[in-house]
């Protein structure tokens, strides 16, 4: 597609699809370096660069679907140099003041399928793009822990409740932190001891740290790519 090799202030939105695909292949990097079983916290940029992909993914396709169907943005008009976001209030807001998935999903989605007819005429081939249902769960699970796209960025972040569960080593009482029966299981943990050799505190790894959250993660992105690839596709020609 032309996109890929034209500069950003060519695409026919603004650039916001590239960059996001951009992120979704730095994140594919970053997995396979890993093996999928990050140890230490290389899982936390993983996720924030899915992330930040699902976030740029929608609001290149809510550009793209006003522009290609000339829906103005409110009261301002369809190729306004600054696009905009109808929130569930009823609000107009510009794309650039929010990084709240919920919030630009709820819009890109009601886009889709309030104008799903107009939108099925601008198609060359019969593509459904009815929303799969799971998209909702996932969109959901990684926007409730990330609203403000701080959370995998930082070590604090406006979610400071949960900011605690990021990490993945977690400390553990001394009679956990072995395997309580034989196991091929490899524990990964600080013990740290006192003056007299005691072992006073350990910090264990935990498999499951952010497990669900990477899984969403990763399921919204590879979706939304496709979302992304097919409007690329249909409705902007390849630019």
């Amino acid at each position: 597609m032309a996109y890929m090799m034209a500069p950003l202030e060519e695409h026919y939105d603004d650039g916001f699809g590239a960059v996001g695909e951009a992120f979704h292949r730095a994140a594919d990097v970053i997995a396979k370096d890993s093996d999928g079983k990050p140890i230490f916290l290389e899982g936390l940029p993983e996720i924030f660069l899915l992330r930040h992909a699902i976030e740029l993914f929608l609001k290149s396709g809510i550009i793209i679907m006003h522009r290609r169907l000339r829906l103005p943005y409110g009261p301002q008009p369809s190729d306004s140099p600054k696009p905009f976001l109808l929130t569930a209030s009823g609000n107009w807001k510009t794309l650039y003041q929010t990084h709240d998935l919920a919030e630009l999903y709820w819009y890109w989605k009601k886009i889709l399928t309030d104008h799903a007819d107009a939108l099925t005429k601008c198609m060359k081939f019969s593509t459904d793009i009815g929303v799969p249902p799971e998209l909702d769960v996932w969109i959901d699970t990684l926007g409730a822990v990330d609203p403000n796209s701080d959370y995998f960025r930082y070590p604090v972040s406006k979610n400071r409740a949960a900011d605690k569960e990021k990490s993945s080593f977690k400390e553990v009482a001394m009679p956990d932190l072995l395997p309580q029966k034989l196991s091929e299981e490899k524990v990964h943990a600080l013990v740290t001891k006192d003056g007299d050799g005691n072992w006073v505190r350990a910090f264990k790894h935990d498999r499951s740290t952010n497990k669900e959250i990477g899984e969403a993660a990763h399921n919204a992105a590879k979706v939304l790519f496709n979302f992304h690839a097919m409007m690329r596709f249909e409705f902007t020609g390849g630019w």
